[in-house]
């Protein structure tokens, strides 16, 4: 049976469509930039429906054949699955360890862990460059995937720390009471119970490594080693911006980030929805 649309359901609803108007906006304009005249969009009264007769998509081929714009796209999924992976498996143990085991050492670790989270990448960005110098990181992806993990692994583990503390330890107990390893207890138990948690920390650290400009602005100066954040500061010049070509490579960069929600929402959906049922 449908719920009955009340006068404060039908509200909430009109509440919420303006919210995504709202949030939605951004990123409307962004493609109206990318397809329409920049004189159209930078008239003293635009007009916020798109001129059908005027819409063009020359900006989108023009990104590719006026820039390496596929190689960026290419740099950028290297570092940004890399540096999600490598950090979502160190954050993950290291969130399981701070949620069963409570010895000091672990405790000052995680606190550490959090106030590290406080410090702004600028402040680490002279010693990573010396290190990296120094190492043979430089100009390397490699040095950009490491450099993203000091900012996604602290959050990431705290994160997983705190779905790991909603799941009953009696549960991995049993599993290895029947045999297994804690290590197995973990694998085989209380890692497909925390879906929810890896897919939460999973866009938290795409979308960060993917969006990240400081580190890859430093400690990258080769072309063919530039990501799309950097890549895209191409389109700003010294007298004039390119805005269509910015703003199609803009609408071009967010279709990752959408892909991903896409594959996610199930497992962010459940996990909010088991965590309203154990609030109960």
């Amino acid at each position: 049976m449908k719920p009955a649309l009340t006068p404060m359901r039908i509200l909430g609803f009109l509440v919420l469509a303006g919210f995504a108007l709202i949030t939605l906006f951004p990123f409307y304009w962004m493609v109206m930039t990318a397809i329409m005249p920049t004189d159209a969009i930078l008239s003293r009264a635009p007009s916020l429906l798109p001129d059908l007769s005027r819409v063009r998509f020359d900006a989108f081929v023009k990104v590719f054949e006026n820039r390496p714009f596929f190689t960026w796209i290419m740099n950028s999924l290297i570092v940004a699955t890399a540096s999600t992976l490598l950090s979502l498996f160190v954050s993950t143990l290291a969130g399981y360890s701070l949620s069963r085991f409570s010895s000091p050492p672990q405790q000052a670790l995680g606190a550490t862990l959090l106030v590290s989270k406080l410090i702004p990448a600028s402040l680490i960005l002279i010693p990573l460059f010396i290190i990296y110098t120094n190492t043979g990181l430089f100009n390397s992806l490699a040095g950009i995937v490491l450099a993203n993990m000091t900012i996604g692994v602290p959050l990431a583990t705290w994160l997983m720390k705190g779905f790991f503390d909603r799941i009953p330890r009696e549960l991995e107990q049993a599993a290895m009471i029947d045999g297994a390893s804690q290590l197995q207890a973990m694998r085989l138990v209380i890692l497909p119970l925390a879906k929810p948690g890896l897919a939460a920390s999973t866009v938290y650290l795409v979308l960060t490594s993917w969006s990240e400009f400081i580190f890859a602005r430093t400690l990258v100066d080769k072309p063919e080693v530039q990501v799309l954040t950097v890549g895209m500061q191409s389109f700003v010049g010294e007298q004039m911006v390119d805005w269509s070509m910015l703003m199609a490579a803009g609408t071009i960069s967010v279709l990752p980030a959408i892909v991903l929600f896409i594959f996610l929402e199930p497992f962010l959906v459940s996990g909010m929805t088991k965590g309203a049922l154990a609030g109960t």
